[in-house]
């Protein structure tokens, strides 16, 4: 994968699906805003939205990491950090998968609300040959056309 400019991410992401987490359960829909920050950083909003409508933000600053032709992106905010490898990074179609170490933490996000069928097959196909087994995403019946 070629390395991914700051500028490539700015901009809102939608997130389309994603694996079961305690942090995010409670959350029918999530947005990303991320704007160029200072040096190699940017600058995450965080914006989860609950079914009563009211939203949980969070700011946090990430980088993009480039080793040995993969991608990363670290996030901060005070002592805590965590690493996700960028799957699946497609400018063209708006489309940004991330995933941790072993898999148990996947997000599909899109620079659009929602998603067509055939393509989240594919790209859950895709993600089923690198990690050897199909995985359960939650927070797609709403995305999808």
């Amino acid at each position: 994968m070629k390395p991914i400019a700051n500028s490539q991410l700015t901009g809102k992401w939608y997130s389309i699906a994603r694996t079961r987490n305690f942090f995010e359960m409670n959350f029918v829909e999530i947005f990303l805003y991320i704007s160029i920050a200072y040096k190699n950083y940017l600058d995450l909003l965080y914006v989860g939205v609950k079914g009563d409508r009211s939203k949980v933000l969070k700011k946090l600053t990430l980088k993009i990491l480039t080793k040995n032709d993969v991608n990363f992106i670290v996030i901060k905010k005070g002592i805590f950090k965590k690493t996700f490898r960028i799957l699946t990074f497609d400018d063209k179609n708006g489309i940004l998968i991330l995933s941790d170490k072993k898999m148990k933490y996947l997000s599909i996000f899109s620079r659009k609300p929602t998603m067509k069928y055939e393509v989240m097959e594919s790209y859950l196909n895709q993600i089923e040959e690198l990690n050897g087994k199909r995985i359960e995403l939650y927070g797609v019946l709403n995305t999808l056309v």
